[in-house]
């Protein structure tokens, strides 16, 4: 899936304010988190990464150079192939996580961010919403333009490194369930 440059900048909007539920498609994916974390730590670190990453997809050309990482956090930079600062505790510990749940290594922070190149059509999800559903449990919420089947180890792996003790999905859901999931 090509991700148009409208559609990321609609995503960047998604990150700092909770979409409408009329804007909602009809169905959306979850992936149910368990967090090592309080819920809103893992919220924001997950969106502190997001941005700058989408910030890059809409201003930067990806022309197969290495990406500016002076605004990808230190902690989420230190946490893949190539960081050059100490990886805090807590991200290391994710970094273990997610190498026993997907049998893969750590992934290298240029290779992650070019994910979000808007030419490719290796990410195979939008950012919707996070919503607590505990705790320390947690949705996470992407538009997949309804396939249940699609790339998301890169989310995976900024949900373990964010602080997620467990991943599970994806699930296809209809966006009803997001919108019930909004109100206590």
């Amino acid at each position: 899936m090509i991700h148009e440059i409208e559609d990321i900048e609609q995503e960047r909007g998604r990150l700092s304010r909770r979409p409408a539920p009329e804007d909602a498609p009809p169905v959306l994916c979850v992936f149910d988190v368990r967090v090592a974390c309080p819920v809103s730590e893992f919220g924001l670190r997950m969106r502190s990464v997001l941005e700058p990453a989408l910030d890059l997809a809409v201003s930067h050309p990806f022309e197969g150079e290495d990406l500016p990482l002076d605004s990808i956090p230190e902690w989420f930079a230190a946490a893949g192939r190539g960081g050059s600062a100490p990886v805090p505790e807590s991200v290391a510990g994710g970094r273990e996580r997610y190498s026993l749940a997907i049998g893969q290594g750590v992934w290298d922070v240029q290779e992650w961010l070019y994910q979000f190149d808007p030419e490719s059509e290796f990410r195979g999800w939008a950012w919707w919403d996070l919503t607590p559903s505990g705790d320390h449990e947690a949705r996470i919420w992407v538009d997949t333009w309804g396939e249940s089947f699609f790339a998301c180890d890169e989310l995976r792996w900024l949900a373990y490194v964010s602080g997620a003790a467990e991943v599970n999905g994806p699930a296809l859901v209809r966006s009803s369930d997001w919108v019930a999931a909004l109100t206590p």
